[in-house]
């Protein structure tokens, strides 16, 4: 079957390979799968042939191919075969090189390992064991390495023909495709029509008439009545499948019912609706191709027009349950593009529309192959389908947004959007209309089948693209199904799980994104013929600048970190809730484990990364030369404060709950970090530190040996009391405390005889928790216990004593030397 030969472009055809678990009636192309599995076999069964038996079979078909290259007038088939013939000539010689590269790193190393041949001037002798093995390892190293020198001689040459073939096939492509020839409007076009039409229908005759009497010869009544029986069945189940299909679902009950539904139950829905859609089809037409050939009525030319017509219909199957999928413009509740109902209808039909007309031409096309029409007929009939393909889209777009209604309704977003797509559509049809009006018909062909070509990959790729979001950003966030199920695994927060979720999500968007615009842009002169090896040289590893960039490489390594760490955080979870809590080991202790054992978890999920892009330790020299020259620039806290943090969690001066005291703050140690310590201060605010204050500075730890801290309570009492009585009042009300600790036990210091009375101060051990409540409860019991003991508490007082005064100054100007006596009054 050649119909997608067809209307793939020719340069896209294993692009197919690719996209087969989508376009599923692909398989159907007979010239496609069948010789992948022949290369594959092939290669499967092969001798592995010696390295230098490989480089000269090699060379011998490398001369064939540069010998092929050297005539001029090669057709496409030649091209492509050729490029067929260099692409796995490239891959053996490349995995040839791979192979004998690390046998010479290890022969060199060895010979590393004995040392140069001793100088025999200079006496130097060594035993004749160690020098027949350094000879015997030069011997091997000079083989190996001849070897790989002619292996990368090959490689540059086949990469060299490579290059020349597919400029020679670029340049066929442009003058084939921008040849001009008359306007599909030019009477001259359509006098040779009319003058060649009679031979073209005489032969259509004889190949229908030779098709005819094939039947008749072949087809015995039985025969028929069984193809007739089939046609039937198939006639009246068309129907029932597609109310199935239309109605079915991977969810329990009615899914077109009420209930608004689901994105995801959209995209299920219409992941069906595309599958059966072509797979029922395609398996209905695949059976009918193979009964037609069992009973032998084709004849030769009409082997591809029926595999093309069979073909064709699948294809159609395939684009009908694409729109209908996402479009569902009987159903706006399903609809996964944002359209309105009459938009989503004007594009299911026009699409629908378009894929026919396509379809029709290739169909077609096989036809005037088979009967050999003359060119005039072929040339017309590629200006009349793009000119009925321009207008469809023309169609498309006035049904679709009339001119009289605007998008008021609809957000700027929406606008946008739907202008950039009737801007695309504009031009399409401009394009195709132009072309075929001015005489440009193989490029006006050429446009139809890219038209339905990006038609279907746009479907594709934005159905791709909405199962991404959906099974990687929502399922994967900290709410989705999956997400909730790595909350429970690896105990990431809800954050870090939607960051993650949103990055890798991300990634496989670009990853679609860059393969649908190699798909995009395979048949506009970008050599795609060889798809999976650009695909692969893309992501397994191109030249940039002569270092080796492969993208596969960096995304496993991502991979291997993120794995790692995740089983990092999932081991620390488990040691904070499982194990730990079940050992003696204080917090402080339980929390260094933790910390100290994600740092190794990191380093080594680090270290794996970077192996796995190909950067071992020795080659990190010159990344350690500049951090080096940043730390003695700019990074000298950073790394201070690192150290300081690792020598916390080893010496553990402060650990996690201690209370402690750094300059005029005090609080309790929360967290222990690479850089910085939390500390929750008693005013409920965290105090952000750097780890090196801890190390270089005073700090005072109140919990560093015990958890007593020492409390001491003033007291003073009159003169005239008893210190001995006031000693007792003090134990005693110490005593009964219930914080205080009897070993030490307080006691009570006669500090002075004050100014106001005697000093005396409490000296008593209470946990550290309970120093401020105690000392304030101890206060409250002493001030009771003095006062129903009759012990007086002074009141501080002072005594002012006025000397050498001042002469009194009459306020009305009168000077006196003596002040008035009492009694008397100040009279003039």
């Amino acid at each position: 079957m050649s119909f997608f030969k067809g209307l793939v472009p020719a340069s896209c055809l294993s692009v197919s390979r690719v996209m087969a678990a989508l376009l599923v009636c692909l398989a159907l192309s007979g010239g496609i799968m069948p010789s992948v599995l022949a290369q594959s076999s092939s290669e499967a069964g092969a001798p592995v042939l010696e390295p230098r038996a490989l480089l000269e079979a090699a060379r011998l078909d490398l001369r064939q191919v540069e010998a092929s290259l050297q005539r001029e007038g090669l057709d496409e088939k030649r091209l492509t075969d050729l490029k067929a013939r260099l692409e796995p000539l490239s891959l053996a010689i490349l995995e040839l090189i791979a192979r004998e590269q690390p046998k010479a790193d290890d022969i060199k190393a060895r010979i590393d390992q004995l040392g140069p041949a001793p100088d025999a001037a200079k006496g130097q002798i060594e035993s004749a064991d160690v020098a027949r093995d350094r000879a015997d390892q030069q011997k091997q190293f000079r083989d190996v390495d001849e070897t790989l020198r002619l292996a990368r001689a090959l490689a540059l040459r086949a990469d060299q023909a490579n290059q020349t073939v597919s400029e020679r096939r670029r340049e066929r492509f442009a003058r084939e495709i921008l040849e001009r020839h008359s306007s599909i409007a030019s009477p001259w076009l359509w006098a040779d029509l009319g003058n060649a039409f009679p031979g073209d229908f005489t032969a259509f005759h004889n190949l229908a008439r030779h098709w005819g009497e094939t039947i008749l010869t072949k087809l015995d009544w039985y025969e028929a009545v069984l193809l007739g029986l089939l046609g039937l069945i198939g006639f009246f189940a068309a129907p029932f499948a597609r109310r199935w299909v239309a109605t079915g679902s991977f969810m329990t009950g009615d899914e077109l019912g009420s209930e608004e539904p689901t994105r995801l139950q959209k995209l299920l829905r219409a992941l069906r609706m595309v599958v059966l859609n072509t797979l029922a089809p395609a398996i209905f037409l695949l059976v009918l191709h193979d009964l037609l050939a069992a009973f032998e009525l084709l004849p030769g030319r009409l082997l591809a027009v029926m595999g093309t017509v069979l073909s064709g219909l699948a294809f159609l199957a395939f684009i009908n349950g694409l729109t209908t999928a996402l479009l569902a413009p009987h159903h706006q509740r399903w609809r996964l593009i944002g359209l309105s109902d009459r938009a989503a209808g004007a594009f299911w039909r026009n699409i629908r529309l378009v894929a026919l007309i396509a379809t029709l031409g290739r169909i077609i096309e096989q036809v005037y192959s088979a009967i050999v029409a003359s060119l005039p007929l072929t040339q017309a009939t590629k200006g009349v389908l793009a000119i009925l393909v321009g207008l469809t889209l023309i169609r498309a777009i006035r049904q679709a947004f009339p001119a009289n209604t605007g998008d008021v309704d609809h957000s700027d977003g929406q606008q946008h959007g739907h202008f950039s797509l009737r801007l695309a559509i504009w031009c399409a049809a401009i394009l195709l209309l132009g072309a075929a009006l001015m005489g440009y018909l193989p490029f006006a062909g050429f446009l139809v089948v890219q038209v339905v070509w990006l038609i279907s990959l746009a479907m594709v790729g934005f159905g791709l693209l909405a199962l991404i979001d959906e099974i990687i950003g929502s399922g994967l966030s900290a709410e989705g199904m999956f997400g909730r199920r790595v909350r429970g695994f690896t105990g990431l927060t809800a954050t870090a799980l939607d960051q993650t979720s949103v990055l890798l999500a991300g990634l496989g968007r670009v990853v679609l994104l860059i393969v649908m615009a190699m798909l995009a842009l395979a048949p506009w002169g970008v050599d795609s013929s060889n798809f999976l090896g650009t695909m692969r040289g893309a992501f397994f590893g191109f030249q940039v600048g002569g270092v080796t960039i492969s993208l596969a490489a960096i995304a496993f390594a991502i991979i291997l970190f993120v794995a790692g760490y995740v089983i990092t955080r999932a081991i620390q979870s488990w040691l904070s809730t499982r194990y730990l809590p079940k050992t003696q080991l204080d917090p402080g202790l339980r929390n260094s484990i933790q910390t100290i054992f994600g740092y190794i978890g990191i380093v080594i999920a680090a270290m794996l990364a970077l192996s796995q892009l190909g950067l071992s330790l020795d080659k990190l020299t010159i990344v350690a030369g500049a951090l080096s020259v940043g730390i003695g620039f700019g990074l000298q806290s950073i790394v201070n404060n690192f150290v300081s943090g690792l020598i916390l969690l080893w010496e553990r001066p402060i650990r996690v709950g201690d209370t402690i005291v750094v300059g005029d703050e005090q609080g309790k140690v929360k967290q222990i970090n690479v850089r910085s310590t939390e500390i929750e201060t008693f005013d409920r605010a965290s105090l952000i530190i750097p780890n090196s204050e801890f190390i270089s500075g005073r700090v005072k730890n109140w919990m560093h040996a015990d958890r007593t801290g020492r409390i001491i309570v003033p007291v003073s009492v009159d003169y005239e009391s008893d210190p001995e009585a006031v000693r007792q009042v003090l134990l005693d009300a110490a005593l009964a405390h219930r914080e205080v600790l009897s070993e030490p036990g307080p006691m009570v210091i006669f500090k002075t005889l004050g100014e106001s009375g005697l000093d005396f101060e409490l000296r008593c051990f209470v946990d550290v928790d309970a120093m401020g409540s105690a000392r304030s409860e101890l206060l409250f019991d002493i001030f009771r216990r003095l006062k129903e003991g009759g012990i007086a508490i002074p009141y501080p007082t002072r005594r002012l004593e006025i000397t050498n005064l001042p002469p009194f100054v009459d306020p009305r100007g009168l000077e006196s030397r003596n002040l008035p006596k009492a009694g008397e009054s100040d009279r003039d």
